[in-house]
């Protein structure tokens, strides 16, 4: 009798600490999965959520068309013919007048004929009046753009000069709503007054024109 009850305090003991052990076993389980879990989410997270920079930046890249290209060096090989631009200068010129034309949705030819006229492609000519550059951009009636490309000085660089002479030309094409000799002779300066600015710019500019398509 007596081995008979203490038997069964050592069943109810061995009972007892086996559901103790049970009961602390079964959070620290509980919270390893849980842990674990919460490691893996932000991973998943970030891989939909980053976007991918390279692919975005290749799918926004333009390739250059084999048409444009052909363009590009019957244009330069006439600058270097008519007016004896070195071949570099020629190239990176035209190359400017080209994106700043895709860029302003003006005739990369337009671009060139006033070049042409208003400096002969002598990107460090200032005129009495203080144009600057290949296109003859006049610091003080466009400060605030000037200002946007890093002051006067900028003028004298290729392709800033082309970038804002293009943008300038834009916009007073739409001032004057798409009419071109208006906008000449607006960029020009001689807006109101007898000028053969925009004459001799669409003579050059149809010279131009002739260059790429016979070529």
């Amino acid at each position: 009798m007596v081995f008979a009850e203490i038997a069964k305090k050592r069943f109810d003991l061995t009972l007892k600490s086996g559901l103790l052990c049970a009961v602390i076993l079964v959070p620290a389980t509980a919270l390893a999965d849980s842990t674990a879990g919460e490691s893996e989410k932000p991973t998943q997270v970030a891989m939909t959520t980053v976007p991918d920079i390279d692919s975005s930046f290749e799918a926004g890249s333009t390739e250059v068309k084999p048409t444009n290209q052909n363009k590009a060096i019957n244009l330069s090989q006439h600058i270097q013919r008519k007016y004896g631009v070195p071949e570099y200068k020629a190239t990176q010129i035209v190359q400017e007048a080209m994106d700043n034309g895709d860029r302003h949705q003006l005739e990369p030819e337009l671009i060139l004929a006033i070049i042409a006229v208003e400096s002969t492609f002598k990107e460090r000519a200032v005129s009495r009046v203080g144009a600057r550059g290949l296109m003859q951009v006049m610091p003080g009636p466009h400060r605030s753009k000037i200002r946007d490309i890093g002051g006067s000085r900028a003028l004298f660089d290729p392709a800033k000069n082309i970038h804002i002479g293009s943008r300038i030309l834009a916009g007073y094409l739409d001032t004057h709503s798409g009419n071109l000799r208006r906008a000449l002779l607006n960029y020009n300066g001689s807006l109101g007054l007898r000028s053969s600015f925009p004459d001799r710019v669409m003579r050059i500019y149809r010279d131009l024109q002739r260059a790429t398509t016979e070529s």
